[in-house]
C-alpha cells in the first residue's frame, strides 16, 4: 500500500489539474458536488455604537454564509484570506490528494458534513480495500479525515485514520504522525502543503495496526478497564471516590449518584460488560474498541444537539485518542 505525490503542490489550479490527469484515479471526483458544504462565504466589517449612539469601527470582521446571512465567526485581520477558509477547496484539497495517488479506490464513500450552521466542516473519505487484519480478525481499512471551523473552535486538520467492518468503529489513529498537519487560519495556513504531508504518511496504518497488536496482549481487570473509561468520559467522580475509598468495586461505584448520571460513562462500561469484554477479551484492545464505540455512536447528550452530532463525535475521538496517549504504554 504506498501513496504517490507530485512534490510541489503550489502551482496554481490548472497545474494541479494536468498532474492529477496522469494518475489512475484521476477521474473519481468528476461531478462531485458539495453536499452540506455547497455554500460561499464572505466578510463584512464589524461596527458598535457607544452610550451616545455613534458608530465606531472595529479592528474585527465578520465572516457568513452568502446564502443564508448566518454569521459563522468574528476575527481578526491575521485571518486567513476567504480563499484559503473555503470549505469547497479544502473539500477539493482532499479529493485531489486521493487523485493522485495509487491507492486502491474501488468502493471509496465519500461523506461530507458540516455542523452549527455551517461554523465547522469535516470531510471524510473511506477506502474499503485498503485494509489490515486487526487483533480479534476484523480488517480496519484505511480513512482520511479532514477538518476545519471558521468560528474559532478547530484549527485546519488533515489526519489518517481507520475504519473497522465488523461494527462500524471509527479507529482513531494515536501515533503523533496521524495528525499530519495543524495550523491556525492564520495568513501563514497552506493547505496544499497539508496534502502534501498527508499523502506521504500512509504508513501510519501500518504502525498503528501493529500497535493494537500488542494492545491485545495487555491485560485489564474491570476495575482498571471502568478508571480508563471515567478518564475518557472526564468523570473526575470516580478519581475522587477513589481516593476517600480506595478499596472500592465498580458495583459499589455505580450506586453513587453523582457517578452513574455520567451518561458516556454509563454507554461505556455498558458495551464492555454487554459485548467487547466477551467477543475481545479483557485487554487494552478491548477497552480501545469500547472508547472507540463510544466516539462513533453514542447519541449526543441532549437531544437538541443532534444535529451537531458530526462535531460531537470528532470531539470525542479527540479525548479518546488523548486518553490512550496518556495511559497506554507506547500509545504516542
Amino acid at each position: 500500500m504506498v501513496l504517490y505525490l507530485e512534490n510541489d503542490l503550489n502551482e496554481g489550479v490548472s497545474n494541479v489539474e494536468n498532474v492529477i490527469s496522469l494518475f489512475s484515479n484521476a477521474t473519481k471526483f468528476n461531478d462531485k458536488g458539495y453536499g452540506p458544504a455547497d455554500f460561499e462565504i464572505d466578510q463584512a466589517p464589524l461596527v458598535y455604537y457607544t452610550e451616545d449612539n455613534e458608530m465606531l469601527n472595529s479592528s474585527k470582521h465578520v465572516i457568513f454564509r452568502t446564502d443564508t446571512n448566518q454569521e459563522l465567526g468574528v476575527h481578526g485581520s491575521r485571518y486567513a484570506d476567504l480563499y484559503e477558509l473555503s470549505y469547497k477547496r479544502m473539500i477539493d484539497n482532499q479529493r485531489n490528494t486521493i487523485a493522485r495517488s495509487s491507492l486502491n479506490t474501488d468502493g471509496m464513500a465519500e461523506d461530507i458534513q458540516v455542523s452549527y450552521n455551517g461554523a465547522m466542516c469535516f470531510v471524510k473519505h473511506n477506502l474499503p480495500e485498503e485494509k489490515i487484519i486487526t487483533p480479534d480478525g476484523d480488517s480496519v481499512s484505511l480513512s482520511f479525515l479532514t477538518v476545519s471551523s471558521l468560528n474559532g473552535v478547530w484549527p485546519f486538520i488533515c489526519t489518517l485514520g481507520g475504519h473497522q467492518s465488523a461494527c462500524l468503529n471509527k479507529q482513531v489513529f494515536v501515533s503523533g504522525a496521524a495528525n499530519i498537519y495543524k495550523a491556525r487560519h492564520t495568513k501563514k495556513l497552506d493547505i496544499d502543503h497539508g496534502a502534501s504531508l498527508i499523502s506521504k504518511s500512509v504508513e501510519v496504518f501500518a504502525k498503528e495496526v501493529n500497535m493494537w497488536h500488542e494492545w491485545a496482549n495487555v491485560k485489564l481487570n474491570d476495575l482498571q478497564a471502568f478508571c480508563m473509561f471515567a478518564k475518557a468520559a472526564n468523570a473526575t467522580t470516580v478519581a475522587n471516590w477513589l481516593k476517600e475509598y480506595p478499596n472500592s468495586s465498580v458495583n459499589e461505584m455505580l450506586l453513587q449518584s453523582n457517578i452513574y448520571k455520567n451518561t458516556a460513562l454509563i454507554y461505556m462500561w455498558n458495551r464492555w460488560t454487554e459485548h467487547y469484554r466477551f467477543a475481545l477479551g479483557s485487554n487494552q484492545w478491548s477497552v480501545y474498541n469500547v472508547m472507540t464505540d463510544w466516539a462513533t455512536h453514542a447519541p449526543a447528550a441532549r437531544e437538541s444537539s443532534q444535529v451537531n452530532i458530526a462535531s460531537i463525535s470528532y470531539k470525542r475521538g479527540q479525548t479518546v485518542r488523548e486518553t490512550i496517549i496518556n495511559n497506554f504504554k507506547d500509545a504516542a
